[in-house]
């Protein structure tokens, strides 16, 4: 299927409209649950995904997309967190100028809550259509 330019850039800015929408209902739909927004959600998404729940705090500024120390705030509100600390950083063992991140067990339950949370609020806000759709845009 060929599209002509504005085809194409019309596309485009449907699925970034599209994508901001369903990130702005998912921030709100966090915060409101557990005072946790979107990118403290991929955050521990990230920790969670590893095999010893850590990464360096430099490895995780591109993923969730916050300056450095932008991020560091975050993970300090995460780690003082109202129902307790979400992760915990540690000097890295062999240079003291890294900072690892480790998700405690506290935040592997939260992060679980909120992926479950988020599919609901995914299934209910999309049709099939959409759904589809998004999965072969991934494929």
């Amino acid at each position: 299927m060929i599209m002509n330019e504005n085809e194409l850039f019309n596309a485009w800015i449907n699925l970034t409209k599209f994508h901001d929408r369903l990130l702005k209902s998912m921030d709100y739909t966090l915060k409101n649950q557990f005072q946790l927004g979107i990118k403290e959600f991929y955050l521990m998404y990230y920790l969670a995904q590893t095999e010893q729940k850590k990464m360096r705090l430099t490895d995780l500024v591109p993923k969730v997309d916050l300056s450095h120390s932008a991020l560091s705030r975050l993970v300090t509100r995460l780690e003082q967190h109202q129902v307790g600390s979400l992760v915990k950083r540690k000097k890295g063992p062999d240079d003291k100028r890294s900072v690892d991140i480790f998700l405690m067990k506290k935040g592997e339950q939260i992060i679980h809550e909120m992926q479950m949370l988020i599919n609901e609020s995914l299934q209910s806000q999309m049709s099939e259509k959409d759904i589809q759709n998004i999965k072969r845009l991934v494929e």
